[in-house]
């Protein structure tokens, strides 16, 4: 009754009141003048007296025959589209009818399924599409670094060809001529023999960055093979576990015995295999656990070897993780190091067409992984 109440004048429901009303409103008016000419005898005034309520009632019942059976299904209509516009995929028309407005109902209600179920497919396809982005951004931002790194590496060699051997000769001269001076002094003169060795160890500090600039700017040629990562990683082993810092050193070897060769200059290979070992020593404050893995990993469809060394010192903090393989960069206390290893290490590793990265957090420690291409598996 509420809905029959608000019904207004420019709806289809108030266009059928005033069409039928007035419709039956003046064929009651015909009808009462022909009733007339034919049965003189009745009043006009009668006719009109029986004849209007009969008129209304007509009127009434084909406006509520047309209201229930076409507005009142369309203003459903209506509705819905007002809400689908909204937004409000999941609102529903419920009309069983088998005729035109029932197929109208249940085309809305197909076509509102269809739209939520693309909407859906939108979203989903937007946030992969995002989630693609944000992959591939990162994937840029490590290549620009690594570019980055391949230019300062670059430079620095250009630089170190014109500078080292002229530095080098000089230290050359300073360390022999300190040596020289160390065995003529007395060795009452503690003062003397004190401040003659900070020279020659200062002298010497420098040689090892003079040597390490070489490395950056000699082009010499790499002698390739095939290597065994897990023979060369043992080999460096046992290398260094007699050196004092590795002395309570644990090592837990984790190897793949599957693990495909390389082809690789074991002789550069097994440097970075050093820089790795000292640092992580360093960084355990030479007491702890490195754990050493090999094993097989794919990049990109194509299968490397891996190898990882992680070590149980502090870790690297996040805002210097990515210069760690910058030239001179070192978190060693001054004198201690050099801030070449890494770097060199980098260069070696980008020569044999291999990537070198770091993980880590914190008080867990950090983890320095290799891969390189491993030799195609005969069948």
């Amino acid at each position: 009754m509420r809905s029959l109440l608000k019904i207004r004048v420019h709806s289809i429901a108030g266009k059928l009141i005033l069409g039928i009303g007035s419709l039956m409103v003046f064929v009651g008016f015909l009808f009462a003048l022909t009733f007339n000419k034919e049965f003189p005898d009745v009043p006009l005034e009668k006719t009109f007296y029986y004849g209007g309520p009969f008129v209304v009632i007509i009127s009434v019942i084909l406006f509520l025959i047309l209201y229930f059976l076409v507005t009142k299904p369309l203003s459903y209509l209506v509705e819905g589209m007002k809400r689908l516009s909204a937004g409000d995929m999941d609102y529903r028309i419920n009309i069983d009818s088998d005729d035109e407005i029932g197929l109208l109902a249940h085309s809305f209600n197909a076509m509102s399924d269809e739209l939520k179920e693309y909407k859906e497919k939108m979203e989903n396809w937007t946030k992969e599409l995002e989630e693609e982005v944000q992959k591939k951004a990162t994937e840029i931002y490590k290549a620009q670094e690594q570019l980055i790194n391949t230019e300062k590496l670059a430079s620095l060699g250009r630089m170190a060809a014109g500078v080292a051997h002229e530095i080098n000769n000089p230290l050359t001269g300073i360390v022999t001529f300190s040596h020289l001076m160390l065995r003529r002094t007395p060795p009452e003169n503690v003062q003397d023999i004190e401040d003659i060795n900070t020279i020659i160890d200062q002298a010497e500090r420098c040689s090892k960055i003079i040597k390490g600039l070489l490395g950056f700017s000699r082009k010499t040629a790499s002698e390739k093979g095939p290597v065994n990562l897990n023979t060369l990683i043992s080999n460096t082993l046992a290398m260094v576990g007699r050196q004092s810092r590795f002395h309570n050193i644990r090592f837990d070897m984790r190897l793949d015995p599957s693990i495909p060769e390389v082809v690789a200059d074991p002789n550069q290979i097994q440097q970075v295999f050093l820089n790795l070992l000292i640092n992580a020593a360093d960084a355990m404050e030479k007491k702890g656990t490195v754990t050493i893995a090999t094993r097989v990993v794919k990049n990109n469809g194509r299968e490397s070897a891996e190898l990882e060394i992680t070590d149980t010192g502090p870790g690297i903090p996040e805002e210097i993780i990515g210069k760690i393989f910058e030239p001179f960069f070192t978190t060693k206390p001054a004198g201690k190091g050099t801030g070449l290893g890494l770097a060199v290490s980098y260069g070696i590793i980008k020569k044999h067409e291999g990537v070198i990265f770091v993980k880590s957090q914190l008080g867990k420690g950090a983890s320095f992984y290799i891969h390189l291409p491993v030799l195609p598996r005969t069948a």
